[in-house]
């Protein structure tokens, strides 16, 4: 049966929290105000003089809410002041954060909590009365249940973003549509609305209100505009979820019905349709018939080939059908690729190349690769290198083309990849004619051969991780490899973390992360894997690519509204800002795709490949079928950021360094060796090489250091640069004047020779004659992770100048 890839998931239901979560802290406001004494009374349900506990349900009707995603489930009250004020730019401080536990277990659900209250809360205050008075204000908290990923007592950063509320936004404004909000209010003094004004929109100033008794009151803010308030001791908060949030479930249909029940959700919301010109009216007909006599032979492993060749069809790698348990649906498509495949004529082959473009391979080859012994291929003097002309009278590349698939891509040279891994597999005992060139042959060769099960000769060394995630020193680097973005969730980051610990003591000069094969995941998981590689002072942009989701309100897919987070390592002292190499192939699929296209838009790391990655770009959704079968198909979309561009569907990561592939690295391979990671240890060396790295960027000045250790950052850092070229000149921005000159580098010995500069008067204050002197007493280099320190004459005035790479 085929592998089906875990795939990235990145759901609607994850949106809201996306928009609510923004670090604060108490607001020590003074003022005091009478002005809710003039605001109606809150018409208050169960006035039992307010919350002490918060009880309730945790559940989701998406498949995705699965022990997988949830390996170490936090429930908790989480601060969303800053989500109302409309200033949700950065995460929540603990503060902000009221920890409950689980009473029952989430899985298999729902799961049911319960958080005790403080008698005062910590989180920041918010004046939403709009009486005009400069009141204290109220504390506002939503329920929120995540993963604690970092396995710490709070919810940091990353982890912030993912799971279950008790409130919706709007998908494409960001906007608050419902919710249920624990309001905590300080004093008799403070307001809350009653509902939402003309407007029609929450926490905006026509929105009218009332006044709050002192402490907790529950507030359920309903679509319509409606609040209402409810103090009872044990407030009942559940976590909801956006209708079309439920994964579709046709199970308890028959077999004619569930696929046209299928074919209207795709038509409604694959979210590729356009990107590949579908017609799903068109693809329904087309597979009516044998559906029809699946459905009148009551035949569901029938049913399931039509929908696997539907899926393998689309040519999207998120898109799949799964037997699962159905035994007689696995049988039945082990029988049938076995009927295809199972002979061959003792000989494998690969598709060489010399270049790749998007869309095709440059002076393109079949080439043997391997021989078996007694074959047919050795019988007709097949060796490594030779060349397959022909196949039955059909050219080479042609039948490359016609060769089945066993999953679906859109990415031309992972499907050129995957092709020629079976391009000599036949039905047993087929008669077939090969033409073929020997090596270093002028002349075209014809041998008629008949296939069986025979030894291809074939012995490539497994390099996949036998666990979650290794970590080794090769020489003066760290290799890390880990094979998806969802199982072992917790243990990863700890193995991450010690990998990086070890790295910090032993000041390892570059690290390699192998994706090799990682068959992707969970948003979180690559998100919080990602940041360890950025600092607090230089951290990781997180809106680079625009999300599309369906809206049932809308009736299609829109642009899903998002905010510029930014983040680090979580653990500060791991943060690991060296150089970073990491390694892909055809099929690093989805969030290893994410995670590995996110640090190479942000300059982060240097991709190291032979192929493009697999082109799985966007959330998925599962269907559940009869007969315990599944279908996956791509629920949502994604661009580069600001853009129409799809970033990664159909097309995959692009290697910044390409290994070629050609008989010489898969020989290579055949004896374990591994050209791949050859190539990213070369890469490596030319990156650490000090010359090279100095000359890679432009440097901004960031601190000074004076003779005895006094240390000063700069206020405009951007007005003094360093831009070093590789032919040995330097140019300086030095505030408001220029500068060129010379640089000779030798190991780390360093000296500058300044040359014309500009003479302008700069402004007081202005650093610029202390700069241009600095520099020429520099003596020496270093690196500090992604950042350079110039060592000086202490005579110049200064021991040490720190720059940082200008953004």
């Amino acid at each position: 049966m085929p592998d089906i890839r875990t795939s990235y998931f990145r759901d609607v239901l994850f949106v809201a929290l996306l928009i609510a979560l923004s670090a604060v802290s108490p607001s020590p406001v003074q003022a005091q105000s009478t002005a809710a004494a003039d605001l109606p009374p809150a018409d208050i349900a169960n006035d039992d003089g307010g919350a002490t506990v918060v009880v309730g349900e945790a559940s989701s009707a998406n498949f995705a809410f699965m022990p997988d995603l949830y390996p170490n489930p936090t429930v908790l009250l989480m601060d969303v002041t800053n989500f109302l004020a409309g200033e949700p730019q950065k995460y929540i401080a603990d503060t902000g954060q009221i920890l409950g536990v689980f009473t029952e277990s989430l899985f298999p659900g729902p799961g049911q909590f319960r958080i005790n209250l403080p008698i005062a809360p910590t989180g920041a205050l918010l004046d939403v009365d709009n009486d005009g008075e400069s009141d204290t204000g109220v504390q506002v908290f939503a329920l929120q249940v995540a993963s604690n990923l970092i396995n710490d007592s709070y919810l940091q950063q990353i982890e912030q973003e993912g799971g279950l509320s008790s409130f919706l936004v709007d998908v494409a404004t960001g906007e608050l549509t419902q919710g249920t909000f624990l309001i905590y209010a300080p004093d008799g003094d403070q307001g809350f609305p009653s509902g939402f004004g003309a407007d029609g929109q929450w926490f905006t100033e026509d929105d009218p209100a009332v006044a709050l008794p002192a402490g907790y009151t529950l507030a359920t803010l309903s679509p319509d505009g409606a609040v209402a308030f409810d103090r009872s001791t044990r407030a009942a908060m559940n976590t909801i979820e956006r209708v079309e949030q439920a994964s579709p479930d046709f199970s308890d249909q028959g077999i004619l019905e569930s696929f046209n029940s299928l074919i209207d959700v795709l038509a409604e919301r694959y979210a590729y349709t356009d990107l590949r010109g579908l017609d799903w009216e068109e693809i329904r007909q087309a597979n009516l018939p044998q559906v029809q006599a699946a459905d009148a032979a009551s035949d569901m492993a029938a049913y399931y080939l039509v929908l696997y060749d539907l899926a393998v069809s689309i040519e999207d790698a998120h898109v799949s059908a799964t037997a699962n348990a159905n035994l007689e649906a696995t049988l039945a498509w082990a029988k049938r690729f076995g009927q295809r495949t199972a002979g061959n004529v003792g000989a494998t082959v690969i598709a060489t190349s010399s270049a790749m473009t998007a869309t095709e391979a440059v002076d393109a080859k079949i080439v043997v690769l391997t021989v078996g012994d007694n074959t047919p291929a050795s019988d007709a003097g097949w060796t490594p290198g030779t060349e397959i002309i022909a196949v039955d009278g059909q050219s080479a590349a042609a039948r490359l083309a016609e060769v089945p698939l066993i999953s679906g891509t859109g990415v031309a040279e992972v499907r050129r990849a995957a092709q020629a891994a079976f391009f000599l597999s036949f039905p047993l005992s087929q008669t077939v004619t090969i033409g073929y060139r020997l090596p270093d042959a002028a002349e075209v060769m014809t041998a008629t051969m008949v296939t069986g099960a025979y030894d291809t000769g074939h012995n490539e060394a497994e390099r996949a991780a036998h666990t979650p995630i290794t970590y080794e020193p090769v020489g003066d680097y760290a290799v890390v490899r880990w094979s998806d973005f969802i199982h072992y969730i917790v243990p990863k980051i700890a193995v991450l973390e010690e990998a990086l610990a070890i790295e910090k003591n032993q000041s390892a000069a570059g690290m390699i992360l192998d994706l090799r094969g990682n068959g992707g995941g969970w948003l979180e998981l690559y998100e919080i894997m990602a940041s360890y590689f950025f600092t607090a002072e230089q951290p990781m942009a997180t809106h680079v690519f625009d999300w599309y989701y369906y809206d049932a309100t809308v009736g299609d897919l829109v642009k899903a509204y998002a905010i510029d987070y930014e983040a680090s390592a979580p653990r500060p002292e791991l943060a690991y800002t060296g150089p970073l190499i990491i390694l892909i192939d055809e099929n690093c699929a989805s969030a290893c795709e994410y995670f590995t296209q996110h640090l190479q838009l942000l300059g982060r790391a240097t991709v190291v490949a032979q192929y493009r990655s697999e082109g799985a770009g966007g959330p998925i959704e599962r269907v559940a079928m009869p007969g315990g079968i599944s279908f996956q198909y791509t629920m949502g979309r994604t661009t580069f950021a600001g853009t129409d561009e799809p970033n990664l569907e159909a097309k995959g990561v692009e290697p910044d360094v390409r290994v070629p592939v050609t008989l010489e690295t898969e020989q290579a391979k055949q004896r374990g060796e591994d050209p791949v990671l050859d190539a990213a240890i070369a890469e490596l060396d030319r990156l650490t090489d000090p010359a090279v790295r100095l000359t890679s960027m432009t440097w901004r000045w960031v601190l000074e250091y004076s003779p005895s250790g006094e240390q000063t950052a700069m206020e405009e850092p951007d007005s003094y640069t360093l831009t070093f070229t590789e032919d040995g000149s330097v140019a300086i921005q030095a505030d408001c004047n220029r500068a060129n000159g010379s640089y000779t580098l030798e190991a780390n010995a360093l000296t500058i020779t300044l040359g014309p500069t500009t003479l302008a008067a700069c402004p007081a204050g202005s650093r610029s004659d202390d700069f241009l002197s600095y520099l020429g007493a520099a003596t020496d280099i270093s690196y500090e992770g992604a950042n350079l320190n110039l060592v000086l004459d202490p005579a110049s005035g200064a021991f040490l100048l720190g720059f940082e790479p200008q953004k």
